[in-house]
């Protein structure tokens, strides 16, 4: 085949020089002519101790010979599961490869984990690959290999493969131990009177864990035998929301923040008699199997338990009720009064609230208690719904004493009744409001009256009226019907004469 043609002008040693320094050169490029050599070594750079734990493998390119010039190398990664990892069968499956013009192909098992950046190929120098996996799964034990394969320019411009070389299979494996948690409660604040300040740290320590996100329950009881109450919650993603046992007033006073990577802390101001008790938390553990994915539980724990316990030494408080009368006929108002006492350091009066609540014990048709109104210690006062045609007010009557008003009783408003109020006052001690201790009443029965005149009364004299009537009518229509019917007829007295012809006769 004739390569070149002789140009005009050059002589003939210029001309051969020229030429077959072309052939030479169009030679050294076709992958026909000769195969490159090289071998492979395949190590883990990164092995993972535990399930989480980043993985990084290097394949290594060495002692390459006859690499044609304008030639590269292309990397080729394949996995193999290990028998009881869940992986299905134990066959080779294509991970990702890297060609020569430096493009890549992700396995279809693996293209999610290389779109999401938990699996990344890369070339750390012409000669180094490295396959990195960020969170390792159990499916990721097993062997890995590499394949190598050099790429030369072909005489139309286009790479071709010219030599392959797989190394020998890397064995990646790890003691799958079940991950656990310990979480440790401390006291930092002391709370010794009540509107003093809580503070609780609770320590997360981990084994074969690794990274995880954690989320954090502050949960309560007032003794070891009672129910257990969610105060707080904190998500692995640091969303905070209260607990439904939380009153909405105190929500200001809690506090929980993340105070270190595996540290949180908890904090109760102002504490009040009602939140004495035990305090704990339980946290859980949460993993991503890779970025941008749900987190998934792991394990959980739960924290020793810290008491708050403080006798608080204010007034001392009584509770009484009381009304003008004990029996109501019906539609008529009934009043009850619950009056409260203050003994020991009488704090004053602006620095004293109560807060209120009625109930009422229907004893027909089953004794069940409900609340019938209440007035919080702000004054904002509530009413529960009534299936009856009777209403309830509540007022502050003066500082200690509270009025049940209920309008238009009736039947179903007999029952007892009884109060319930909690007292807050100012601390002098700490100068923060301070909640005594609940106090109830004795019962108070109310009855209403079944008024048998009043009932019949009203009939009677419907009827009596009625009666009265109707005779009076029938009287007036029997002489109007015997005047008109006898005013026309004339009497004819019988004649003798007749008489005597008769008897004549």
């Amino acid at each position: 085949m004739r390569l070149f043609s002789r140009p005009p002008g050059l002589v003939a040693s210029s001309y051969l020089r020229n030429h077959w320094a072309l052939v030479l050169a169009r030679v050294g490029s076709d992958p026909r002519w000769e195969k490159p050599s090289f071998a492979l070594n395949l190590e883990a750079s990164v092995h993972p101790q535990m399930t989480s734990d980043p993985t990084e493998l290097v394949c290594h390119v060495t002692n390459v010979t006859q690499m044609s010039p304008g030639g590269r190398l292309g990397v080729d990664w394949e996995h193999t599961p290990l028998p009881g990892t869940g992986a299905g069968a134990q066959t080779p499956h294509p991970i990702a490869s890297l060609d020569g013009g430096g493009n890549l192909l992700s396995g279809s098992m693996y293209a999610d984990r290389l779109k999401s950046g938990a699996l990344s190929l890369s070339r750390v120098h012409p000669n180094t690959f490295r396959l990195r996996i960020l969170r390792t799964q159990d499916v990721d034990m097993g062997q890995y290999a590499c394949t190598v394969s050099a790429w030369s320019v072909s005489s139309h411009g286009g790479a071709v493969k010219t030599a392959e070389v797989k190394s020998s299979p890397l064995v990646v494996r790890w003691d799958a131990k079940r991950p656990s948690l310990n979480v440790a409660a401390k006291r930092i604040r002391e709370a010794s009177v009540g509107g003093a300040t809580f503070e609780m740290s609770c320590a997360v320590s981990a084994d074969n864990l690794g990274e995880a996100g954690y989320s954090v329950l502050v949960q309560s009881q007032e003794s070891l035998e009672g129910n257990v109450r969610t105060i707080m919650t904190l998500s692995p993603d640091n969303v905070l929301q209260h607990g439904g046992a939380t009153d909405p007033n105190r929500r200001d006073n809690l506090v929980l923040t993340k105070s270190g990577p595996a540290e949180f802390r908890f904090r109760l101001a102002g504490v009040q008699l009602s939140e004495r008790g035990y305090y704990w938390c339980d946290i859980t553990a949460w993993t991503k199997q890779q970025p941008g994915q749900t987190w998934t539980k792991a394990t959980s724990s739960e924290s020793n338990k810290v008491r708050i316990n403080f006798q608080e030494n204010g007034p001392s408080f009584s509770i009484h009720i009381q009304s003008d009368t004990s029996s109501v006929f019906p539609w008529e108002t009934a009043k009850m009064a619950c009056s409260l006492g203050v003994s020991g350091s009488s704090p004053k009066t602006d620095d004293l609230a109560y807060e209120v609540s009625w109930f009422f014990t229907r004893l027909r048709g089953g004794q069940t208690t409900t609340q019938v109104a209440s007035v919080d210690r702000f004054g904002v006062a509530r009413k529960s719904e009534r299936n009856s045609s009777s209403d309830v007010s509540i007022e502050r009557k003066d500082t200690h004493t509270y009025l049940l008003n209920v309008f238009g009783t009736q039947d179903s408003d007999s029952g007892e009744y009884h109060c319930v109020a909690t007292p807050w006052y100012l601390s002098a001690s700490t100068g923060a409001w301070t909640e005594g201790g609940e106090l109830t009443s004795s019962r108070l029965f109310l009855t209403v009256k079944f008024a048998v005149w009043d009932s019949l009364k009203l009939p009677l004299l419907y009827g009596a009226s009625a009666s009265l009537g109707v005779g009076l009518f029938s009287l007036v229509l029997g002489l109007l019907c015997a005047h008109c019917c006898c005013r026309n007829t004339t009497h004819t007295p019988r004649s003798r004469n007749k008489l005597m012809d008769l008897e004549m006769d």
